[in-house]
């Protein structure tokens, strides 16, 4: 198969060139607008890099002949913070994949990865645990709204597509994010510092390892019966307390979890993944087996003499 990659150097893309490393049979294109030397250094002779924008129409309809699966990776992240440049998220995360997916053969199968946080303004007086693909979404914030919309803009497309809702990514990749709940709180945790809980933690959040993720994404992508559906990858449903007094525990150091009085910008929700599992999907990462692998990683650095910057 012809597979390309849109933003295939981010934590996502980076995670899903590893699940292709062995896969020589496929012809793989990474197209990603940052060159990141080591990373692209690192990618076997199969699979390509290409430099470039996707906004690029000309380069992105050539790449994209005789495709047979795209992964449309690139977004504009973080989604609290998605507020205040909402010009450049709807730019971002709608304008310009509806215009990449618009340069698609028609037999291409685009797998969008949309978010959980499409929950994120939901009544928390009415049901919101155990959502499953068919409860309505109310998404807050630009993030959760343009993603929503991609969702829709696939549903009355007519395309071959999968969209995958993924919890809240944790774990190791080559394009780690620190900005993510469990990954900032590893990372403070090894460096320290107390695990900061906004409130009284109590709100629930979807969590999935990001190798599990990238496994949907393949798992996914030559199913025919997943054509033109939506799925929750969600391992882990966890009050966010319980996250950060778990991860305290994996990481050891006598770290402590602390609380500081804060809005929760989000209401709380937790997924049902019942859909993918009864296709045969297995979950294979748990957020114990997750960070404890981050904590052997990040300890084996610190073996090599670099500690990293301590924050204040």
């Amino acid at each position: 198969m012809k597979i390309v990659i849109a933003g295939g150097l981010g934590y996502i893309g980076s995670a899903l060139c590893e699940v292709y490393r062995e896969k020589t049979e496929h012809k793989i294109i990474v197209v990603d607008k940052k060159f990141i030397p080591e990373r692209v250094a690192a990618l076997p002779g199969h699979i390509q890099y290409v430099e470039s924008d996707i906004a690029d129409t000309e380069i992105m309809t050539y790449l994209l002949r005789d495709a047979d699966v795209l992964h449309l990776l690139a977004a504009t992240v973080e989604a609290e913070k998605s507020i205040h440049r909402e010009r450049a998220v709807w730019e971002n995360n709608f304008e310009i994949p509806r215009r990449l997916i618009e340069c698609c053969p028609q037999s291409t199968r685009i797998m969008f990865p949309s978010t959980g946080n499409v929950f994120g303004g939901i009544d928390e007086s009415a049901k919101f645990t155990d959502l499953t693909e068919e409860d309505e979404p109310k998404p807050k914030y630009p993030y959760a709204e343009t993603k929503r919309e991609m969702e829709k803009y696939l549903l009355k497309s007519g395309r071959d597509f999968v969209i995958l809702r993924f919890g809240t990514n944790h774990g190791y990749a080559p394009g780690i994010r620190f900005n993510l709940v469990t990954n900032l709180f590893v990372k403070r945790a090894l460096t320290g510092q107390s695990l900061v809980v906004h409130g009284t933690g109590e709100n629930f959040r979807p969590t999935v390892c990001v190798r599990d993720a990238v496994s949907a994404l393949d798992f996914l992508s030559s199913r025919a019966d997943a054509a033109g559906e939506i799925f929750h990858i969600v391992c882990e449903n966890f009050k966010i307390k319980d996250l950060a007094g778990r991860v305290a525990d994996y990481c050891g150091r006598g770290t402590e979890v602390s609380f500081v009085a804060k809005e929760v910008p989000f209401s709380s929700y937790a997924l049902s993944s019942e859909k993918i599992r009864r296709l045969g999907f297995r979950f294979e990462w748990s957020l114990e087996a997750s960070v404890k692998e981050m904590v052997r990683i990040f300890r084996a650095i610190e073996a090599c003499g670099y500690t990293g910057p301590r924050a204040a």
